[in-house]
C-alpha cells in the first residue's frame, strides 16, 4: 500500500514538473518566434504567406494558421478546380479572420503555384518550426518515462531486497522460536520421565520437580499465546475496533493492574497523568495489551530499588499524546536497540533469567502503529531517567 502512495506520489509530481517545463519551453519557443524568427521571415523570405497576417498575429498561432493553409492549399491543387474553388469560398466565408482577403485572393487564384519551389521552401520552414514547438512534448514525454522506469526499477530492487530480508528474520524467528520452545520442552520432558521412573522418591524433590514443570508448562502456554497474538495482528485482513476512550483512564487501569506486582518486586513506581479526560479512537482490548506489554517490559527488567516513570503528556496545540515508560534501570545495548521492536530481539540471558519472550515489544509496536502511532526508544539518559519507551499518538 505504501508503494503504491509512493509511486502515484511520484508519477503525479514529476507529470506536473513535465507539464510545467513544457509550458515554459513553449513561452520560451513563442516568444522566440514572435520577436525573432518571424520578422526575419517576414523580412527575407516575404510574400503573400507574410505580407497578407493581420498586425499582431505574430505569436505561433500565425505559424499554426500558415501550416494549416499550406497543407489545404497542397491538398486542394490535386483536387478538380469545381470541388477546390468550393472550398476555398468555404473558407473565404468562415476563417477570413485567419488570413488577409489579400492572401486569400493570391493563393486561391494561383492555387497550382503552391506546389513551386517558393512554397515548397516555406512549407519546408513551416514544418521545421512546428517540429520545433513539439521537440519540448517529446523531450518530456522521454524523461517522464525514463523517471518512471527508473523508479519502479527501484522499486522491484526494493521489493526484492525486503523480502530477503523478511525470509531472514522468518528464518531467525522460526529458529528462536524453536529455542525458547525447547529449553522448557526438555525441563519438563526430563523431570515428568525421572518422576515416572521412580528415581525421586523424596517428597520435598517431587514437589519441586511438579513446580519446576507447572511453571515450565505456564511458560510455554503464554509463549504460545503471544506467538498467536503476534501472528494475529500480522495476518491480512486484520482489524481493529475502536472506539471514542479515554486515554487517560485506560493507563490508569492497566498500571493499577501491575501496581502489586511492582510493589513486591521493590521497585518504586512514579506517575505523573493529568486529570483531564483526553478522549481517543483506540481498540480497547488491543491497546490495553499494548500497554500491559510495556508495563511487563518494566517489571521484568528493572531491579529492585530503581525507579519506573510512567507519564501522560498531552500537546493539545498539536493534537498529540506521549505515553512515557521510563526508569533508572540499566541502558540498552547499540546493538540490541537497533532492531528492539523486532520479534525475539532480547540477550538469550535475558531470556532464560527473566523469562522474556522477545515478542511483548514487536506487538507493542505493532498495535501502537495500527492506531497512527509509533513507538519510540528514548536512550538519552537524563538525570530522571536512563531510558525510555514512548508511546506516540497523533
Amino acid at each position: 500500500m505504501e508503494d503504491r502512495k509512493s509511486m502515484k506520489g511520484f508519477l503525479v509530481k514529476n507529470f506536473l514538473l513535465g507539464i510545467l517545463g513544457i509550458v515554459i519551453c513553449e513561452s520560451g519557443i513563442n516568444i522566440l518566434y514572435t520577436y525573432v524568427v518571424f520578422p526575419y521571415l517576414e523580412k527575407q523570405v516575404g510574400g503573400p504567406l507574410f505580407e497578407g497576417f493581420i498586425t499582431g498575429n505574430r505569436g505561433t498561432g500565425a505559424l499554426y494558421a500558415v501550416f494549416f493553409w499550406m497543407i489545404v492549399e497542397m491538398v486542394l491543387s490535386l483536387l478538380p478546380s469545381v470541388v477546390s474553388q468550393s472550398v476555398h469560398q468555404f473558407l473565404d466565408t468562415n476563417f477570413r479572420g485567419i488570413v488577409s482577403q489579400r492572401m486569400g485572393n493570391i493563393l486561391h487564384g494561383n492555387s497550382r503555384e503552391v506546389l513551386n519551389m517558393y512554397y515548397a521552401g516555406c512549407f519546408i520552414i513551416l514544418l521545421i518550426l512546428l517540429i520545433l514547438l513539439l521537440i519540448p512534448y517529446i523531450v518530456g514525454a522521454l524523461k517522464f518515462s525514463q523517471l518512471t522506469r527508473r523508479e519502479l526499477q527501484r522499486m522491484v530492487e526494493d521489493e526484492k531486497r525486503q523480502h530477503l530480508e523478511y525470509e531472514r528474520r522468518r528464518s531467525l524467528m522460526l529458529s528462536d522460536i524453536a529455542h525458547d520452545l525447547k529449553t522448557p520442552m526438555t525441563t519438563v520432558s526430563g523431570y515428568a520421565q525421572a518422576l515416572r521412573d521412580g528415581m525421586v522418591t523424596d517428597e520435598e524433590r517431587q514437589k519441586q520437580y511438579l513446580d519446576a514443570i507447572c511453571s515450565k508448562s505456564k511458560r510455554i502456554d503464554d509463549l504460545l499465546s503471544l506467538l498467536f497474538e503476534y501472528v494475529k495482528i500480522d495476518s491480512e485482513g486484520f482489524k481493529l475496533h475502536k472506539e471514542s476512550l479515554d486515554v487517560v483512564e485506560l493507563l490508569r487501569e492497566n498500571i493499577a493492574l501491575f501496581y502489586l506486582d511492582f510493589e513486591r518486586k521493590g521497585i518504586q513506581v512514579e506517575l505523573d497523568i493529568p486529570e483531564e479526560r483526553i478522549l481517543w479512537e483506540l481498540d480497547r482490548m488491543y491497546f490495553s495489551r499494548a500497554l500491559t506489554n510495556l508495563l511487563n517490559n518494566e517489571l521484568r527488567h528493572v531491579e529492585k530499588g530503581e525507579q519506573v516513570i510512567i507519564r501522560l503528556v498531552w500537546n493539545e496545540e498539536m493534537e498529540r499524546v506521549h505515553i512515557i515508560f521510563a526508569d533508572t534501570g540499566s541502558q540498552i545495548s547499540d546493538e540490541v536497540a537497533k532492531h528492539i521492536f523486532e520479534p525475539f530481539v532480547m540477550g538469550d540471558a535475558s531470556r532464560s533469567t527473566k523469562g522474556g519472550s522477545g515478542l511483548g515489544l514487536s506487538i507493542a509496536s505493532k498495535i501502537v502503529k495500527m492506531h497512527g502511532g509509533r513507538l519510540l526508544l528514548d536512550r538519552n539518559s537524563t538525570e530522571e531517567y536512563e531510558k525510555a519507551f514512548i508511546i506516540v499518538l497523533r
